[in-house]
C-alpha cells in the first residue's frame, strides 16, 4: 500500500521513498465515489510508469492513478494520506488507546526513551502502525 507524506509529498511503498517530480496541480479524472473531478497532489516516475497521487475535493478520498510511460492509464490504487513521522510522546494519548493496548503503549515510550521494553508487546504494537496511520494520518517513527 502507498502512503503520501503530506508535508514533503513523498511517496512511500514500504521503506521505499519516492521524492516527487512535480507538484502542479491539475485535473487528472473523475472520483470513482462521487464522480467529482480529481486534483493531482504530485507527479512520481517509478518503475517504467507514472504514478500520480490525487485527490477528490468532493469526498476527499485520496487515490494513486497508475499510468504508463505514454500516459495511457493503467490502474487507480488506494492511497494513504500520511502526516511527518512522528514520536510516540508527541502523539494525543487518546488516539494511542484507540488502536494500541497499555502494555503496547508503555512499551513503545520505553523502547523510545532507550528503557527496557517487553519486545512482544512492540511486535504487536508495530503490526498495528499501519492501521494507527490510516486512521489518524499520523506515521509511527520508532
Amino acid at each position: 500500500m502507498y502512503s503520501l507524506e503530506l508535508e514533503s509529498k513523498a511517496l512511500q511503498n514500504g521503506k521505499q521513498s519516492i521524492e516527487p517530480l512535480s507538484m502542479a496541480e491539475y485535473t487528472v479524472g473523475f472520483c470513482s465515489r462521487c464522480q467529482s473531478q480529481m486534483k493531482s497532489l504530485a507527479y512520481f516516475f517509478a518503475d517504467d510508469c507514472w504514478l500520480v497521487a490525487a485527490s477528490c475535493p468532493g469526498c476527499n478520498t485520496p487515490n494513486l492513478l497508475q499510468y504508463d510511460r505514454d500516459w495511457n492509464w493503467i490502474k487507480d490504487m488506494p492511497l494513504t494520506l500520511a502526516r511527518r513521522a512522528t514520536r510516540v510522546s508527541e502523539l494525543p494519548r487518546e488516539q494511542l488507546e484507540a488502536v494500541f493496548t497499555p502494555a503496547e503503549i508503555r512499551d513503545m515510550l520505553a523502547c523510545e526513551e532507550g528503557r527496557p521494553y517487553v519486545r512482544q508487546n512492540l511486535y504487536r504494537a508495530r503490526a498495528k502502525f499501519e492501521l494507527f496511520e490510516e486512521k489518524f494520518r499520523f506515521k509511527i517513527e520508532l
